[in-house]
């Protein structure tokens, strides 16, 4: 079968192929469907490639070329942030992710994606990656209020371009990771606080009503 890479992400090692002659069929790929799995390092997007499909799945992937490794490679930077549910950013290569999960949580769901979108930038990121939003609700002087938390991976893509105005090293050293681990254990730091509040609460609550009971019926 006949394709081109469409998308790559060479942190995790995955990308996407979509079909040169029907548009509607892609698959996914790991250095595994490689016929050799070294070559996934000098894969770039747009490259076409021979594969097999083995109940669903590619194999024995062959490039039609490489990207020289002597290469330096240069890219064009997109001019916003995306929003991605998966590892991938299509027309895009994926070279550096922030590991740890930022968040934004609002009332207004597109103030929340606004500010991500905001923090990633300051991050030195322009892609999110694994993108998921859900909704809680918070009550205050008996009002409802409904609150919107969007999370996401920062990540670093570029779309190859011979002329572009950024090389690969370039794009290697902008995330700041130091100040993503910061604010992700801070995220996680808060997450666990409020589930030990949520536990206590629910204990008091337990001898509470245990005592109330005890005090009404039992005496």
């Amino acid at each position: 079968m006949q394709a081109y890479i469409s998308a790559l992400n060479f942190v995790d090692k995955i990308g996407r192929l979509h079909s040169s002659t029907t548009a509607q069929d892609c698959w996914m790929f790991s250095t595994k469907a490689l016929a050799d799995p070294e070559d996934f390092a000098q894969l770039f997007v747009g490259c076409e490639v021979s594969f097999e499909l083995e109940q669903g799945k590619v194999r024995q992937l062959q490039p039609a070329a490489l990207r020289d490794s002597a290469e330096v490679a240069r890219y064009q930077l997109p001019d916003a942030v995306s929003f991605e549910t998966s590892h991938l950013r299509e027309g895009y290569e994926i070279l550096d992710v922030g590991r740890l999960q930022l968040s934004r949580m609002n009332r207004d769901v597109h103030k929340a994606r606004a500010e991500l979108s905001s923090l990633c930038r300051s991050l030195g990121g322009n892609t999110l990656l694994e993108v998921t939003e859900r909704q809680e609700q918070r009550t205050a002087m008996g009002y409802a209020f409904i609150y919107h938390h969007v999370s996401g991976f920062a990540a670093v893509a570029g779309r190859p371009d011979e002329r572009g105005a950024v090389d690969a090293s370039d794009l290697l050293q902008s995330l700041n990771h130091r100040e993503i681990s910061r604010r992700g254990k801070q995220h996680e730091t808060k997450a666990a606080s409020k589930l030990v509040f949520k536990i206590v609460g629910g204990v008091l609550l337990a001898l509470f009503c245990a005592g109330y009971i005890y005090t009404t019926w039992l005496q």
